[in-house]
């Protein structure tokens, strides 16, 4: 799941497309793929909503009583004929390996939605201002109230944030407030905002510079449309 050679075949144009997990409705945040984002020179072109429905599998004939291990990859059970042992995974997989569904709906939770990010080398602007998103990340310098005012920027224009997530700053992971010496040792952080505005909005274009105003650094990541429904 969280291989980046998808994104570096985009990048070298050997995909057109990358497609990304990035958070599930009960789980949270796929941190990785935070850290995947900002690891490549692509944009989000796309957001997809998708419930999953996990199901148990087994080899045909294999009953659950009979099950001793469970998997989270069919091919394993395929492959090695194992008799004893299921696996956790779709109903598509069932087809592909052959396998038979013992049970459906077998996840923790119903619904169990799943965001996925869409990525291309490079992104059309929408014409529109309505139904869109933005996502961007961006780093601040240390001092009191900085991401307050990072994200007033956009309260101050009426937008909309719909998720806010922060991650170690592996250029620079750590920072000291004091001496080096008797100095507190303090953990240093990017944040990735979704915003619910199209670049092409005056008001996104603003709150974007006033951001600028207070961040050590900032990259749009993508505007792209809002995900109306769930496949």
């Amino acid at each position: 799941m969280y291989n980046s050679s998808p994104p570096k075949a985009v990048e070298s144009s050997l995909a057109d497309i990358a497609i990304l997990p990035i958070e599930n409705a009960y789980t949270g945040s796929f941190h990785k793929s935070y850290d995947i984002l900002l690891s490549h020179d692509l944009q989000i072109v796309q957001e997809v909503q998708m419930d999953v429905e996990l199901c148990l599998l087994a080899l045909p004939g294999v009953h659950k009583d009979d099950l001793k291990t469970i998997f989270s990859h069919p091919q394993i059970i395929s492959k090695q004929n194992l008799r004893d042992s299921g696996v956790i995974c779709s109903a598509r997989a069932a087809e592909l390996y052959g396998l038979n569904i013992l049970e459906c709906n077998f996840q923790d939770e119903s619904p169990n939605v799943t965001r996925y990010l869409v990525l291309a080398k490079t992104a059309n602007l929408p014409k529109e201002h309505d139904q869109y998103k933005t996502s961007v990340v961006f780093g601040l310098e240390e001092g009191p109230g900085a991401l307050c005012k990072a994200l007033g920027s956009f309260w101050k224009r009426g937008i909309n944030l719909t998720k806010i997530e922060s991650r170690p700053n592996r250029g620079k992971p750590m920072r000291i407030r004091g001496t080096e010496n008797l100095g507190c040792r303090l953990f240093n952080y990017i944040f990735y905002v979704d915003f619910e505005a199209s670049m092409t909005d005056v008001r996104a274009q603003n709150a974007l510079k006033g951001l600028e105003e207070v961040a050590s650094f900032l990259r749009v990541l993508g505007c792209y449309p809002c995900s109306t429904t769930t496949i």
